[in-house]
């Protein structure tokens, strides 16, 4: 049987996925996020991701996020609150990033 692989903190770096790589995966569908934020006429949710982030080494994943602003080092996302609107906002920079899906 072939050696199992655990990372226990971070996997090796040539693993990991470059930041400029992850922009390009990623900003689709972080634009398309941003462009639903931007138009008063369509409701949040058409616009919500679910983000996945490595906080030191632990996977955390957030749901109900919407792209407010994309920049080169970061992305601000707010959370859509009960009642439809955004809630507060937070960034989160693009080396954290691992992933975001629709939904």
């Amino acid at each position: 049987m072939g050696e199992r692989i655990s990372f226990e903190s971070e996997p090796p770096q040539e693993m990991k996925e470059t930041v400029e790589k992850k922009k390009e995966r990623l900003g689709p569908v972080f634009a398309e996020s941003m462009e639903v934020f931007r138009n008063p006429d369509r409701p949040l949710a058409d616009g919500a991701l679910t983000v996945t982030r490595d906080n030191e080494g632990r996977a955390e994943t957030f749901g109900g996020l919407v792209i407010l602003e994309v920049l080169d080092d970061a992305v601000e996302m707010g959370r859509i609150e009960d009642d439809g609107e955004i809630g507060p906002s937070a960034f989160m920079s693009w080396e954290e990033i691992v992933d975001a899906a629709k939904g």
